[in-house]
């Protein structure tokens, strides 16, 4: 977004981004929905323990590696997403960025969120609703760099970039924790 000119032009590009982010979002998290329903046999007790251990080994493992090494795709997604034109460039790239498969992931938070989609047995709407803000979340980092411009924004990621990353891997641990115990045991 760097070479686009016109913070017009710059948040139009942004809502291509935002509305392919969710979208990807929105179709992994419609995938796990369906497969969660072939856990839905064994106990929600069972699943929600499992889901509680593996949250706190993954949060575990984020808050101590200076870099985390989770299974992932180690290239960046190609810029030829970009060779049909900026805008519906913008929205392939976020798409292929909103559905977590094809890029690099800098924090557990993403493999926390999956897990909770797959094992808390949700209705297939709330999974994909949990997917889209996912997905839209991931958008917000374009914005930002929107906002504060490329001299603020490489400053302060430079500062801040692992704190966030963990960061978003607390809290996202905490609000799914809050989730399921609000939707089991209240």
């Amino acid at each position: 977004m760097a070479s686009v000119r016109g913070p017009s032009l710059q948040l139009r590009l942004w809502l291509a981004f935002l509305v392919g982010c969710t979208v990807g979002g929105t179709f992994t998290s419609t995938a796990l929905g369906v497969f969660s329903g072939l856990l839905s046999p064994i106990p929600v007790v069972v699943r929600a323990l499992a889901f509680g251990i593996l949250a706190l080994v993954l949060l575990v493992m984020d808050l101590r590696q200076p870099l985390l090494r989770l299974p992932q795709r180690s290239q960046l997604i190609p810029q030829e997403v970009f060779a049909r034109g900026m805008g519906r460039g913008g929205f392939r790239f976020g798409v292929e960025y909103g559905c977590g498969f094809r890029t690099l992931v800098p924090s557990a938070a993403s493999y926390i969120a999956a897990l909770f989609i797959l094992l808390a047995g949700l209705p297939l709407g709330w999974a994909m609703l949990l997917g889209a803000a996912f997905g839209a979340s991931r958008s917000l980092a374009v914005l930002q760099y929107i906002v504060l411009g490329r001299p603020g924004w490489q400053r302060f990621l430079s500062s801040h970039t692992r704190w966030l990353e963990r960061g978003g891997t607390v809290v996202t641990v905490a609000l799914l924790a809050w989730a399921g115990v609000a939707r089991y045991f209240t």
